[in-house]
């Protein structure tokens, strides 16, 4: 009887733990094969089919992350299209997407990375080979085709990835270029041509606006000097034209006295200390500076009878008097 309990008890515990291991746990991050004796029987996993599965306990569970991985293959040198040597170092990002064909064709991501490696290398000397290094150097848009290059890897590695080894490659990019010692003088001087470049573009351009704006500068300046000169010789014509009438307005009330002092502007035009005139005794300046000025210019009245004879005394009397 005892013996009998000790079986049931054992029955027991076996079938506990055989039901403890028929329970799959399936994460999010993974996708879960389970095979019986090397064959497939289902798949779990995958997005939103996470969690927890009934499967008999003599199966297998192979359990493969489906995240997005990154691998960096180990550097590479490549030769350019202009025969010149690089080395290449690259990034690769890859996830999982047929676990069937993963597990058949690798069955790890290590040697599913190697393989990956072994293509992106020839891919990518495929590429570099078929362009020269200004293609893979140049900071000119023009000339830099890097991006292009990072396609053609992508095309030429993501269809073989898919189809042998059930894996998507998302992008191939390229992260760092060495330059052998034999080709760094090259380089040193395709950046130089290309900085002296930029530079006199520059330099043009700059001297475009300079002269562009010299010559807006220079047009603003005429047509303001432009206005200038009209407003002054405006100015100067209302100026003379009302100078003009003052003299006429002058002339017809007094005429004698206009003609006096138009005398006098002449005297003060032409002597000086240094000037020597030379005049007939016909000339009336003459007959002014000798005789002085008309006696009805003196005197408001009619002048008396010896004025005639003292003429020129008054004006001498006048310009002693003025200090």
């Amino acid at each position: 009887m005892r013996k009998l309990k000790m079986i049931i008890v054992l029955c027991f515990m076996i079938a506990a733990v055989a039901f403890g291991f028929s329970w799959v746990k399936v994460d999010e991050t993974e996708y879960v094969l389970i095979t019986e004796f090397g064959r497939r029987v289902a798949l779990y996993g995958g997005p939103g089919k996470g969690g927890l599965y009934f499967q008999a306990p003599w199966r297998s569970a192979i359990r493969i992350d489906r995240r997005l991985r990154v691998f960096d293959p180990p550097s590479r040198e490549v030769i350019t299209g202009d025969k010149r040597n690089l080395d290449v170092s690259s990034y690769v990002a890859w996830r999982v997407i047929d676990p069937e064909a993963f597990v058949k064709s690798s069955g790890t991501a290590e040697a599913a990375e190697a393989r990956l490696g072994e293509r992106t290398a020839a891919a990518l000397g495929d590429a570099v080979g078929k362009r020269d290094l200004d293609a893979i150097a140049s900071s000119d848009p023009g000339v830099w085709k890097l991006d292009d290059l990072a396609k053609d890897v992508l095309h030429a590695v993501a269809r073989p990835a898919r189809d042998e080894l059930g894996i998507e490659v998302i992008d191939v990019r390229l992260r760092r270029f060495n330059y052998p010692l034999e080709v760094r003088p090259a380089v040193f001087d395709l950046i130089r041509g290309e900085r002296k470049r930029v530079a006199a573009s520059l330099r043009a351009e700059g001297e475009a606006k300079y002269q562009t704006i010299i010559s807006r500068a220079e047009r603003d300046r005429d047509a303001i000097l432009a206005k200038a000169d009209a407003d002054a010789e405006r100015i100067r014509a209302d100026g003379e034209a009302e100078a003009t009438r003052t003299l006429n307005d002058a002339h017809s009330r007094e005429p004698k006295f206009y003609e006096y002092l138009r005398t006098l502007e002449s005297y003060k035009a032409m002597l000086d200390e240094k000037t020597t005139v030379v005049l007939s005794s016909a000339s009336p300046l003459l007959r002014l500076l000798t005789q002085g000025p008309p006696a009805d210019l003196l005197y408001d009245s009619p002048p008396p009878a010896d004025a005639g004879r003292s003429a020129v005394a008054p004006t001498a009397d006048k310009t002693e008097a003025k200090p």
